[in-house]
Formats: structure tokens, C-alpha cells, sequence
């Protein structure tokens, strides 16, 4: 009797419908579910599959959202001048004064903890930073609507803008020991480590680091594609320090842009190659999540072909 109680109560786990439950509401809502358990016990619908097209559209949006900034590279070697990245007559373009304003908070040095991390005024400069990149109609608006579109991200816009701050400012440690380091800063400001520049994907930084002698082309710099380029790739020194190995970025493109293009490729292929379609050549960006934390940017850059 006990046996065919047993049988009777399995068959029910089974088959759902005969409680007048549908049958894909296992798969859905149940309360052992691996996206139940990762959203702290939130229901969550599983998200829909990315096509390589939608990711490479989406970011094609994200791309032409903002005009192309006039700047002007030069980067190859002329006859009794210094080799420099940007054109001599590019020395008083005016950067984002709330990307610039983040440049004093940082320290290059892993291992010395970073000033924003007890700094209020640095959590402030974040926060104006994010705002202002969140504007309706422009590139983070953009990548929301596709990522709430996808079921990638719940939540509002502020929501959204919160999830970035942590993203991409999270202070953690890179070194072992002290907080030193951040995914912004690491892409975005670039750092020193072992007598050896890390990271720094940035042109409106090297541009500036340029401008006050601190940086310093190694070689001529290389462009693709080459009849429209859009990334760059250079060897440096900066502060004394070289990257030898070299180092990609977008170019011309706003800081808003670029966290739009690299976070979208972190939520749908993050620690791997994400191919977008720019229609004048094919770019891989490369996002890589903190190895102790997944939710965190370790680094992000575009690659050539």
C-alpha cells in the first residue's frame, strides 16, 4: 500500500496537468531553479538566446548614437619631429569634464590603494559621470532598452545606472592586498604593475597624458580598417613605463559609447569574443569578468580581426 502511495505521489511531480498546473511551469517558475537561486530568490523568466546580428545592430545603434568627435591622429614618424599620436593642431581639443574630472581620484600604482576609495568627492564625480552618460535617446538608454528588451536586466533606468556604478567602479584589489584597482580604472585610466603599464583604452587619456608630456608613442601606431579606422593600436611609455605588447581603443568615439559598447558584450558574451559588424569591417571586443567576482569588469578592449 505504501508502495503504490509512492508511485501515485511521483506520477503527480510528473505530470503537472493533472493538478491543473501547466506543464512548463517546472521549467519557469520552480523554486530550485538556477536562475531562481541566483536571484536571490526572485522568479525569473529564462532570458531570450542573443544573435551575433542582434548584438552587432544593437551596437551599431550604440555607435551612431554619438557624432564622431573631430579628432585628428597622426601617430607615423615625420622627418625631424617627435612621433606623436595626435596632429599638433589637436592640442587644445576639449575632453568630457566629467570623464576628466575622474583622472585625480586614481592611483596608477597597484598596490597603493586608490584615494576614491575614502573620497566623497570621487563617489560624486561617479555619480555625475553616470548621469550624465544615462541621457534618454543616448547610448546606455540604448543598450537598457535592448537588455530589458532580452529579459537580460530587470528593473528601471536608475536601477540600471546603479548596476553600472558597480560595474564598472567597484573598488577591488588587483595586487592581493589593498583595494587598488576598478574596471574603469584599469580600461579606462590604466595602470602600473610590475614596472609594466596595464590596461588604458582610452584616447581622450592618452590624448591627455600626451598633452602633459607623460606619454610617448614607441612606434608608429597601426589603424583598421584602414580606409574609415575606428581602432587603433599602439605601443607606448607612459610615466616612464612601457607597454610593450601594445594596446587597442576606439577612436573618436565619447566615453559613453565605449562603456555602452563593452558592457553590452559583458551582459551577453561576457570572458570571450563578442563580434560586432561595423558594415566598413568586423571588430571583436574583448570583456573579461573579475575572477573572484563575476559581476565586476577585469578588463575591456577592442581587438583587430
Amino acid at each position: 500500500m505504501l508502495l503504490l502511495k509512492f508511485l501515485v505521489f511521483c506520477s503527480l511531480l510528473i505530470n503537472w496537468g493533472c493538478l491543473g498546473i501547466p506543464s512548463t511551469a517546472l521549467d519557469e517558475t520552480s523554486w530550485h531553479s538556477d536562475a531562481f537561486l541566483r536571484n536571490g530568490g526572485q522568479r525569473t523568466k529564462p532570458k531570450n538566446a542573443v544573435s551575433d546580428k542582434e548584438i552587432s545592430d544593437t551596437a551599431l545603434k550604440i555607435w551612431n548614437s554619438v557624432k564622431d568627435l573631430n579628432v585628428q591622429y597622426d601617430g607615423v614618424t615625420h622627418k625631424g619631429k617627435p612621433l606623436k599620436l595626435f596632429t599638433e593642431n589637436q592640442r587644445t581639443l576639449r575632453l568630457d569634464p566629467y570623464f576628466s574630472r575622474l583622472f585625480g581620484f586614481y592611483n596608477a600604482r597597484l598596490g597603493v590603494e586608490d584615494p576614491c576609495v575614502r573620497t566623497s568627492a570621487c563617489k560624486d564625480a561617479q555619480n555625475s559621470f553616470i548621469e550624465n552618460i544615462s541621457q534618454d535617446k543616448g547610448p546606455i538608454s540604448i543598450l537598457y532598452g535592448f537588455l530589458s528588451e532580452k529579459g537580460i536586466i530587470n528593473g528601471k533606468i536608475k536601477d540600471f545606472r546603479e548596476s553600472l556604478k558597480t560595474m564598472w567602479f567597484e573598488p577591488y584589489n588587483r595586487s592581493g592586498g589593498v583595494l587598488d584597482s576598478s574596471g574603469f580604472e584599469h580600461v579606462f585610466l590604466g595602470e602600473i604593475r610590475n614596472n609594466a603599464v596595464k590596461g588604458l583604452h582610452n584616447w581622450m587619456r592618452m590624448y591627455d597624458e600626451e598633452l602633459g608630456g607623460r606619454f610617448h608613442l614607441n612606434e608608429n601606431a597601426k589603424y583598421f580598417p584602414t580606409a574609415k579606422p575606428s581602432v587603433a593600436d599602439v605601443k607606448f611609455t607612459w610615466n616612464g613605463y612601457q607597454k610593450t605588447q601594445g594596446t587597442t581603443f576606439f577612436m573618436k568615439k565619447s566615453p559613453a559609447v565605449e562603456i555602452a559598447l563593452y558592457t553590452l558584450c559583458f551582459k551577453v558574451q561576457p570572458d570571450k569574443p563578442c563580434s560586432i559588424n561595423f558594415g566598413a569591417g568586423v571588430v571583436n571586443v574583448m570583456t573579461k569578468s573579475l575572477a573572484s567576482q563575476k559581476s565586476l569588469i577585469s578588463t575591456a578592449y577592442p581587438e583587430f580581426p
